[in-house]
Formats: structure tokens, sequence, C-alpha cells
């Protein structure tokens, strides 16, 4: 039998993880842990038209653990940090939209913590010291003139690191597409949000081009987060 129960901060712990473990809607209500995780994120109508969803992940901390060199070690991280779910989802252009849009992709992380400390004790150790010690260059090994900058994002977030990587895609037969990608990490309250642009393109040079559409989507994607944390309850079911 399944009960309902109008949860604040303090409690979403306890039964956040049994109430959205998966993929499967389930019927979830609109204040649901796994429906505030969707609105976290850019949704399809705040994208230019022709822009479709991909996938979509919930990201429970034994998915996340198994990912790594170390998945025990890993996931006591995690569970000490007090992360409780996370929610992932790609947008790509579909269509006509996949010939017109220098965008070929757009991938959207949301995951949610017990408290802001824990939040920001993990930005620190996955943002912040990771990009630090990344060997991005070797990631990209493969780009002509390849740059890497940092952008002064101060400001459009509690905290943010926001790295673009560009370079120049050889091929055969024809102009070398300019490449750019940007990586913006962000912590808002006791959400850790994740914003991940790729763009492809022959018209131009300016690796500054798509920048403020970036921005753009970056702003919305914080409001959206904002929003969302200021909701006092969240709907949790049991069984």
């Amino acid at each position: 039998m399944r009960r309902c129960l109008l949860l604040g901060a303090g409690l979403l712990a306890v039964a956040i993880l049994a109430a959205c473990g998966g993929n499967d809607d389930g019927g979830e209500s609109d204040r649901s842990p796994g429906q505030a995780l969707r609105r976290m994120v850019l949704q399809a109508e705040e994208l230019p038209q022709g822009f479709v969803q991909r996938d979509e992940l919930f990201t429970t901390n034994g998915y996340q653990a198994s990912l790594s060199a170390d998945p025990e070690a890993r996931r006591d991280q995690l569970e000490n940090w007090g992360r409780l779910l996370g929610y992932e989802v790609t947008y790509q252009p579909a269509g006509a939209g996949a010939q017109e849009s220098p965008v070929q992709g757009i991938n959207v992380s949301s995951s949610l913590y017990q408290t802001e400390e824990g939040a920001g004790d993990a930005f620190f150790i996955d943002a912040v010291k990771g990009a630090e010690e990344r060997d991005w260059a070797a990631d990209y090994a493969g780009l002509r003139d390849f740059q890497q900058e940092e952008v002064d994002a101060s400001g459009l977030a509690e905290e943010i690191v926001w790295l673009r990587f560009s370079g120049f895609q050889p091929v055969d037969g024809g102009p070398d597409p300019l490449v750019t990608e940007d990586f913006i990490f962000f912590r808002v309250g006791r959400e850790r949000g994740f914003l991940r642009v790729q763009t492809s393109s022959i018209e131009s040079e300016d690796r500054q081009l798509i920048r403020p559409t970036v921005e753009q989507w970056l702003r919305a994607l914080v409001l959206n987060v904002e929003e969302v944390l200021a909701e006092p309850v969240f709907e949790i079911e049991e069984e």
C-alpha cells in the first residue's frame, strides 16, 4: 500500500532514494523527488525549436560508485557528503535543426544533497579539484590549435567553474570545423548542477560565437534550480 508524506529538507534524505531509484516515471506527482530533479534541469521549451530529449537517467549513489575505480570508497564518499539522488538528461537537434544549428548536443545534470555543506564539499572535490587535476589537453589531442579557457562566471551561481575548450577538427576534403565544448559546474544551495554544450561549425572561426547563448541557458538553468529549492516541501511515496 502506498501513502504520501510531505517532507521538508531535513527528512528528505530518509526516503528519497526509495522514491526514485530508476528511470520509470511510475506516475510520479509533480512534487516527487524525481519530478523535482527533472524540473531543476533545462526544459525542452527553453531550447531552440528542433531540439529533442534523447536520454535521461536517475543516478543513485550505487550507480555513481560503480563508475569509479574504487566503488566502495566512492560510495562512502558520496554518502559522507549526504548525496541523495541525481538526474541526467541529454538534448540533441533533430530533423532540419540538426543541419542548421552549430549546437550538436546539450548535457544537463542535477544532484541533491542533504545539506549545503555537503554539496559544497562535493563541489570542491569533484568540480574544482577535478578540473584542476584533469589533463584536458590530452582529452582533445585530436584538435588542431587547441585552446583552453576559464570563463569568468562570478555571480551566476553560489559557486561555479566554467571551462571552454576549442579547436579545429581535421577532416579530409573540406574545411576543418571549429569545435567548442563548454563544461559548467555550479552549486546552488544543496544542489549541484552541470551543463555541457557541444558545438561544431564551418561557418565561423569565432570561438566566442555561441557563448552568449550558453550563458542564457545557464541563467535559465540556475533559475529553475532556485525555484524548486524555494518550494517548502517535496512529496514522497512510500511503500
